[in-house]
């Protein structure tokens, strides 16, 4: 969706990942429209804050690269719990289960999590590294609300909140099946029954507030907002792109993919 010159919502919510420091971005997607999200994205984004000091000799040889990784859905997990909010902890699960495998210095510790149909200005996270990067979780707020209000608002977590989004969603969501008896061996009707198809996997229909209801809010930094669309109506769209606030391409965003491993070597 665009929300300005040559600029989409999800250009924005790369960026804004960009302005509050993180060191790769990771993004679930279906593997249907990867590619074309592959080419207009690039492989990486430049950091903000390094992409042009002005008061060093050559400018662009401390430029920051940020890798960004298209990731689908676990297969365990797809249509069953593929929601917008799990799609965050499963970007969080791939990030962590790769680096994992390179080396235990390059796992994170902390995710930022960003969303396309939440608008407002990404620059104002710059001077908000420090707390965002810090042990304490971060929210943005607008008008006293979070992300855990089901507003589409930036914040962080931890893996420890992962494991117990996790809990909570194999708590409260239905699966396929549902119990009807204790178990009797060798009776399977005593075992389950399948619920109606309106009711499996109802982790699917969770709202945002609903699976990231289990972070805990009570030692934590927050950042209110001058002004916050939620363009995932279009009704509100309209009001965005109606409205004083304008939003331009940011230069760090090239849309620039790395040369392969090897190509063009002797």
């Amino acid at each position: 969706m665009p929300i300005g010159k040559n600029y989409t919502a999800l250009d924005r919510a790369v960026f804004e990942c960009a302005c509050a420091g993180c060191e790769s971005i990771w993004i679930t997607i279906n593997d249907d429209i990867m590619p074309l999200i592959k080419h207009r994205l690039g492989d990486y984004v430049y950091d903000p804050v390094w992409y042009f000091r002005k008061y060093d000799v050559n400018p662009k040889d401390n430029q920051k690269l940020i890798p960004i990784f298209l990731v689908p859905h676990f297969p365990k997990y797809r249509h069953r719990r593929d929601s917008p909010g799990w799609g965050i902890i499963n970007s969080a699960i791939y990030a962590t289960a790769a680096t994992k495998r390179l080396s235990n210095f390059l796992t994170p510790n902390k995710f930022y999590a960003a969303f396309p149909f939440g608008i407002y200005n990404p620059r104002a996270l710059v001077k908000h590294r420090v707390a965002i990067s810090s042990e304490k979780n971060f929210f943005l707020t607008h008008e006293g609300k979070t992300i855990k209000d089901n507003k589409k608002l930036g914040f962080t977590f931890s893996y420890d909140d992962v494991k117990k989004i996790n809990s909570y969603i194999n708590k409260h969501g239905t699966g396929q099946w549902k119990a009807v008896g204790e178990f009797v061996k060798g009776d399977s009707a005593a075992w389950s029954e399948k619920l109606p198809p309106e009711e499996r996997f109802s982790a699917r229909k969770f709202s945002l507030a609903e699976v990231f209801g289990p972070i805990e809010k009570n030692n934590y930094e927050q950042e209110e907002l001058n002004w916050f669309f939620d363009i995932s109506t279009w009704e509100d769209y309209r009001n965005f792109m109606a409205s004083e606030y304008i939003l331009e391409r940011p230069t760090p965003l090239k849309a620039k993919k790395l040369p392969q491993i090897g190509a063009g070597d002797d």
